[in-house]
């Protein structure tokens, strides 16, 4: 093969089979991260509001706890950007060393067609060798021969200057590198004592709540019988509506002599097209709250004070400022707005076959059968004074099924 060939396909597999996925890695960190660093500093932020209050709080807690663990993913992509840049780096030290090779062999193979060339610079005095010719064909011949001897040195120096150029690319591109793994190995440090701080401040803070964990024990179970009720609510609020749009599927099939549709769930044409783009913006919905952190996430885990109480959460809490609005994440039709305790207001609003839940609102800006856009505001978060917090709980769901909402916001 070719040595400039050759040259050409070591470096179009490096590019495809390494720079371009590198890059996606990169940018997918950097989104995460970016991320990450937002929701900290917002956690930092209602921290600082709620520190007013002398007496530590759950919710203190449990903000300190959700930024550790959002400090701990940070500290991760830092390491797994470092680790892909130090493959990077490796993979251009052999690059440059292969780069280096093939640059030693064309300079070789110069040297050689120039040595050749001062051996028999008699025999190759153009017009003499020319004109040494016996006949017209062995003229064109030898002119030929001159031609193509003089391109092959062109071409060997092109290629060298080909090869030099990229070597010095990829020398550049390796002290780049180095210098961003550097950077990040810094930061990386950094955010190492911020997390031993915090850990620290989070220690301090539950040894002070566990001189009344009975108390906090009982308030927790109180909180968690309260939303089993909520929960129910919801539960019979949305079968009801998947009850009424299968009703009503039957009777316009029965009215068509068609047999009835077998789905969870029966969805009018609109109703169908509003689901297929509600589900096709999993990743990309907005917050329910302008700003905020969440505060407790979905699924069942232990109290971060006492680990003897297991708090079963369908949605997420998420910690905002006082006075915050709720929004709509969607557009949709507010199909209840109940009210499961003096302090608690919930909205459920259907998107075709999902419904999304905004409780722990003190005030409703919207009524049963009002359509609503993405973003709307449709109430005011409640503040708990005694607890000094601002929380909203965010539900979703796919007709029954409960759905986790952090995979569906944006990030």
């Amino acid at each position: 093969m070719k040595p400039l060939v050759k040259y050409g396909l070591l470096l179009l597999a490096l590019f495809l089979s390494v720079g371009g996925y590198a890059q996606r890695t990169k940018e997918s960190l950097q989104k995460e991260i970016n991320s990450l660093q937002k929701e900290i500093e917002t956690a930092n932020k209602l921290l600082q509001e709620t520190s007013k209050n002398k007496e530590v709080t759950l919710n203190q807690v449990a903000l300190m706890d959700r930024k550790i663990k959002n400090r701990e993913k940070l500290i991760n992509a830092y390491n797994e950007q470092i680790q892909a840049l130090d493959r990077s780096i490796r993979r251009g030290e052999s690059n440059i060393g292969k780069l280096n090779g093939e640059l030693k062999t064309l300079r070789g193979e110069y040297a050689k067609m120039v040595r050749f060339a001062f051996r028999n610079k008699s025999r190759y005095d153009q017009l003499e060798f020319f004109f040494a010719s016996e006949d017209f064909n062995q003229a064109t011949r030898r002119m030929r021969y001159i031609r193509q001897f003089t391109e092959a040195r062109k071409n060997k120096m092109d290629q060298i200057a080909v090869a030099r150029k990229k070597v010095s690319t990829e020398v550049e591109a390796n002290r780049k590198a180095r210098e961003e793994q550097a950077l990040l190995l810094a930061e990386e440090q950094s955010q190492r004592e911020a997390l031993r701080r915090e850990k620290e401040e989070l220690n301090a803070q539950v040894k002070q709540l566990k001189k009344q964990e009975g108390k906090i024990q009982q308030s927790i179970k109180d909180k968690q019988a309260q939303a089993k009720k909520f929960q129910k609510q919801i539960d019979d609020i949305i079968a009801e509506e998947i009850r009424k749009a299968n009703e009503r599927a039957a009777k316009e099939s029965a009215s068509k002599g068609k047999p009835a549709s077998n789905d969870k769930m029966a969805l009018t044409p609109s109703e169908k097209a509003l689901s297929t783009t509600f589900s096709a913006n999993r990743g990309k919905l907005p917050w329910p709250v302008e700003r905020g952190a969440v505060s407790s996430s979905f699924g069942k885990h232990a109290s971060t004070v006492s680990d003897k109480v297991m708090i079963t959460n369908n949605g997420i809490d998420i910690a905002t400022n006082e006075k915050a609005k709720a929004r709509c994440v969607f557009e949709g039709v507010v199909v209840s707005v109940v009210k499961p305790s003096a302090s608690n207001i919930g909205i459920i609003i259907r998107h075709g076959d999902y419904f999304t839940v905004y409780s722990q609102l003190d005030e409703a800006y919207v009524n049963r059968g009002d359509k609503v856009k993405t973003k709307q505001e449709i109430g005011r978060v409640h503040t708990d004074r005694v607890e000094g917090k601002t929380e909203l709980h965010f539900e979703l769901r796919q007709g029954t099924e409960t759905l986790n909402p952090s995979n569906w916001l944006a990030k």
